[in-house]
């Protein structure tokens, strides 16, 4: 299995936007980098979800028709608390990153020093020489590797390595924003809760707006704690507050296959599914319905029909959802992994509601939102 996860750089209409994602991932005997994906590529045309009506169960369960086996991690979610900010962004992002695990059942990631060096000596490249992405070249200042897991090697030999980077010109609008930002984007967010065991910040901050401001998280090695035939959902089993809209900024583009362009347009939250190890995903069908068992349309996304969806199916609603109302998810498909070599077919169930409108401005308010509108940002 690839041990890393590459993205690259789209354009917004309005703003200079992009989002990628470079994660590590298989197990600890996972060894090297794996060669980047070149290019923005687009997903391929990927089925559209939704289309027939199901009736799934309410609340957080497990449909046992089609496999007794294969089932939701659990997630303790609101008995876990949102994190309060500190206004530091180094432990922001690392604290926000560990609640958000925490609501999901995993366990923390943990501070390692060389790794947050490796960081923060690439947000300062992406800085110094306006180079938003992962790669670094050789003989420019700053240059400390040319990729991620060469970076990471660097001050911390690993066989696991992963990446995520954020940046805006100018002051971030919060300290959170930008780790918040990443955490909704599908891509972003199966990084985030992967079996790492260690986690390095690293920021280059600045108000001036010709300049970027540059968060990077790094990670290393792996621990196994989601079993094989568990899978971690987000928006959790029950939850109460979830976002209802999404900016869809990500690249690649999890709505590239619809046939429309989304990209850089506001739509509905993405709903993701996370599996464990070498996880991978076949015949996925999602189907979110709303109270009236109405189908929510949304586009499907995994390992299948898209290389990078590493580990990950997610289905992204073409429209925003309603605030203040509870949508079912059912998904049904095969999975395999290191100890299901055969695909094996499960259905899983969840709900989630979807905050109220009130308290989605104040949490934008809080997290900074968008930020300044006139900003170009990056999220890779």
């Amino acid at each position: 299995m690839k041990s890393t996860i590459r993205r690259s750089a789209i354009a917004a209409a309005t703003a200079s936007v992009f989002l990628s994602a470079c994660g590590g991932g298989g197990s600890s005997s996972t060894t090297g980098a794996a060669a980047p994906a070149s290019g923005a590529s687009a997903a391929p045309a990927t089925p559209i979800s939704g289309a027939t009506p199901a009736t799934p169960a309410s609340g957080a369960s497990s449909t046992p028709a089609a496999s007794a086996a294969i089932s939701l991690f659990a997630a303790p979610g609101a008995a876990v608390s949102d994190y309060a900010a500190t206004g530091d962004i180094i432990n922001d992002s690392l604290g926000f990153m560990n609640a958000k695990r925490a609501q999901l059942g995993l366990p923390p990631v943990a501070f390692q020093s060389a790794v947050a060096q490796a960081a923060a000596n690439h947000s300062l490249y992406v800085q110094t020489n306006n180079a938003p992405g992962h790669y670094e070249t050789a003989g420019t200042p700053g240059f400390t590797g040319a990729t991620p897991t060469d970076r990471v090697n660097a001050l911390y030999p690993t066989n696991s390595a992963g990446e995520i980077v954020a940046g805006q010109t100018g002051a971030f609008p919060t300290s959170v924003e930008p780790i918040d930002a990443l955490f909704d984007a599908p891509f972003h967010r199966a990084i985030m809760v992967y079996d790492w065991v260690f986690a390095g910040p690293g920021a280059a901050l600045t108000a001036d707006p010709a300049k970027w401001s540059a968060l990077t998280v790094d990670f290393a090695d792996h621990k196994t704690v989601v079993p094989d035939d568990k899978l971690v959902a987000y928006p959790y089993p029950g939850q109460a507050n979830a976002k209802a809209s999404w900016l869809d900024i990500e690249s690649p583009d999890p709505l590239a296959g619809s046939g429309q362009l989304y990209s850089g347009q506001t739509v509905g939250y993405p709903v993701t599914l996370s599996g464990a190890g070498n996880a991978a995903f076949s015949n996925i069908v999602f189907v979110i319905t709303d109270p009236t068992g109405a189908a929510v349309p949304c586009q499907e996304v995994d390992n299948s029909n898209n290389a990078e969806a590493t580990r990950l199916a997610l289905c992204v609603p073409f429209k925003p959802l309603n605030p203040s109302t509870t949508y079912n998810v059912a998904v049904t498909g095969s999975l395999t992994n290191t100890s299901i070599p055969n695909p094996q077919a499960f259905a899983v169930s969840w709900s989630f509601t979807t905050q109220s409108a009130s308290a989605a401005t104040a949490k934008a308010a809080t997290t900074g939102g968008s930020g300044n509108a006139a900003a170009r940002r990056f999220l890779n």
